[in-house]
């Protein structure tokens, strides 16, 4: 019975919690970025010490060596490559918004509604452009080269939230910001969408029995995209919503079978010799021919993939 209460429950309490201290900060007068870093900070906190005491999977606690490696995915990809792409980000954005307002309107976003509105007006707007470049990054080979990097994780825990390559990060956060931004979204507006993409992020891949019911209608949470990280390809070119599963409805990509559970041994089927290092998934995508060469070698020899260092 706790566990069932456990998992029914953890993901609204800490979820609409961060959301709800967002918003109260920003009521209470302290900055956009305060708002957003306060609430995640204790996210990542909760979600290190719950996945100890209550795993999905006993296997998934164990750090095979890639805690390491995420650790530098989320120091570069997370924090210095989304740093120094902002400011780009931002004259890309203001650019278009200067187009949009000449020809179409100079007010298109409705700054006067309540910031809850807003939120979810913004989630369902941006997770359109996040929903198509997750998918080209699957069905595109050139694209595929930087998102196979996040498919390589060996288990699921919170840290894959920000197991990406830097260029893969830059286009999945270029997707949603800069058409927000277009719009006429404010500063808070963008703020409580950040939040929300990373406590969602690390609920989406945590060790944790999350169960949603209806609500996996809406979220595209843990239950959802442990299927997008199945070894088969059917499986996992399915559930591309990053936070909401709406446009994967639409478009007729949601996947979530009710006769069994997604697979616990997870990965990049047909590529044993995908680097398991830092250095190496970073420059995989220039080195992709010899990794499919070596991938063909070891295919035909039988031999399985290099075990984490």
């Amino acid at each position: 019975m706790p566990r069932t209460v456990f998992s029914l429950t953890v993901f609204p309490v800490i979820f609409g919690g961060a959301v709800a201290a967002a918003l109260w900060m920003m009521d209470a007068g302290y900055s956009p970025t305060a708002s957003f870093l306060t609430p995640t900070g204790v996210a990542y906190l909760l979600l290190l010490g719950l996945e100890r005491v209550m795993p999905y999977h006993e296997s998934w606690k164990k750090n095979v060596g890639d805690v390491k490696v995420d650790l530098g995915h989320m120091v570069v990809s997370g924090g210095i490559t989304l740093e120094l792409l902002r400011p780009l980000m931002l004259t890309l954005a203001v650019a278009a918004g200067g187009w949009l307002s000449a020809h179409v309107s100079p007010s298109l976003w409705p700054a006067s509604l309540p910031w809850v509105v807003q939120l979810v007006l913004a989630l369902v707007i941006g997770e359109f452009f996040m929903y198509w470049a997750h998918r080209l990054g699957h069905e595109w080979p050139i694209l595929w080269r930087f998102h196979a990097l996040h498919h390589s994780a060996p288990r699921l825990y919170f840290l894959n939230a920000v197991r990406f390559h830097p260029v893969d990060l830059a286009i999945s956060n270029f997707a949603p910001f800069v058409p927000l931004v277009a719009l006429g979204a404010g500063e808070e507006v963008l703020a409580l969408f950040a939040l929300v993409s990373a406590v969602h992020g690390l609920f989406q891949h945590a060790n944790l029995p999350l169960r949603l019911g209806p609500l996996n209608w809406f979220f595209s949470m843990a239950e959802l995209h442990r299927w997008h990280h199945s070894r088969l390809i059917e499986e996992s070119n399915t559930n591309y919503g990053q936070n909401l599963i709406v446009w994967d409805v639409v478009f007729g990509t949601r996947f979530l079978p009710k006769d069994r559970e997604p697979p616990e041994q997870i990965g990049i089927a047909g590529m044993p010799a995908f680097p398991m290092d830092y250095w190496g998934q970073l420059l995989s995508p220039l080195r992709w021919a010899k990794i499919e060469a070596e991938n063909s070698i070891l295919e035909a020899s039988g031999v399985p993939p290099a075990p984490l260092s």
